[in-house]
């Protein structure tokens, strides 16, 4: 199998037709789009639980791991309260590693309001790299389970912007690379872009003006993240690929290495649903939140994009572009 998430068709069939026991008290499992569960403690409260993991292979990306966790709990109408860490770290990694891994994760739940309650820490010569697992549980998560109804016609909501994550780890990556291709101003710019990609205030305000559904963009980008919305809603769409917000260093950089950047990792970007795009989006923007409606769900099955006269289909996610990358990289067809 490939690098990344695997493919939509491999997890239906080999992971969740085997999700087969079923508990009461569980108000959402498993399930193709969805990123929590939602828990129904004693018939009182909703607790949510969310897994996000992530190979270390720049100190950046430990931010982001506690961070897409956090993100898909804020998208459930979820309340984080703490994480849990799970560290794998191979035979050669130094103490100082493991410091810094616990200080970044702890950087982000102070700025948060989130406790790292616990986890596991282990050496392992199973990886080469540092790996770290987050779990992350919150309180509530009502609204995930409310919003599914009636949702044909509504429009999407778009924050933040397509591909920026990966374009920022491909800058810092191959920083040297791009210096020799672009001017170190624009390299150095696109790095600065590496900041928070919590959306958890934009999450608050969509769930706050009655959205009816939200999903955050990481891997597979924006067209991974479109088809998991389809998924979970249960309808088609029609998007405007025009109006999908993107940065021209994106654009840019992800031309010279070949990649289709609507595919590319897109933390910090989230997906809304609403019956009332343009109120919301003003909203956002009172609050310095780039966001714009991008299209609409629908009745059907069809997934399409319009792009001036031309129109076309959503293809099924494939590969996220930036594992796409490493692996040409390594040689791997």
């Amino acid at each position: 199998m490939k690098t990344g998430k695997i493919s939509d068709s491999i997890l239906k069939r080999s992971v969740l037709k085997r999700c087969r026991t079923k508990h009461p008290d569980v108000m959402q499992g498993a399930g193709s789009g969805n990123d929590c569960a939602v828990v129904n403690v004693q018939n009182k409260s909703m607790i949510s639980c969310s897994v996000h993991p992530e190979i270390v292979e720049d100190n950046i990306m430990i931010c982001y791991a506690v961070e897409h966790a956090l993100n898909n709990l804020a998208c459930s109408g979820s309340v984080p309260m703490t994480v849990l860490l799970t560290l794998l770290l191979p035979e050669q990694a130094q103490e100082g590693t493991l410091r810094e891994m616990m200080d970044g994760a702890e950087n982000v739940c102070r700025r948060h309001g989130v406790q790292i309650a616990g986890g596991h820490t282990q050496v392992t010569d199973a990886v080469i790299s540092p790996v770290l697992g987050v779990t992350a549980v919150g309180s509530g998560g009502q609204e995930i389970l409310t919003g599914k109804k009636n949702l044909a016609d509504a429009e999407i909501v778009m924050t933040g912007y397509a591909g920026l994550e990966g374009t920022v780890l491909l800058a810092r990556r191959k920083s040297e690379e791009l210096c020799g291709r672009f001017p170190i101003d624009f390299v150095e710019q696109t790095k600065k872009y590496a900041g928070s990609i919590s959306v958890l205030h934009e999450a608050e305000i969509a769930w706050k003006s009655g959205a009816g559904m939200l999903h955050d963009v990481a891997q597979g980008g924006i067209f991974g993240a479109l088809w998991e919305l389809c998924e979970k809603a249960k309808c088609g769409m029609e998007v405007n690929l025009r109006l999908i917000p993107i940065k021209q260093e994106t654009v840019e950089i992800c031309e010279h290495f070949g990649l289709n950047p609507y595919c590319l990792r897109s933390g910090g970007s989230l997906l809304i649903v609403t019956r009332q795009g343009e109120g919301l989006v003003q909203e956002l923007g009172r609050k310095n939140i780039p966001a714009c409606v991008i299209g609409r769900l629908t009745d059907s099955n069809d997934r399409i994009f319009l792009n001036g006269e031309e129109k076309r289909y959503l293809d099924r996610p494939a590969q996220d572009e930036y594992y796409r990358w490493k692996d040409a990289k390594n040689g791997k067809a």
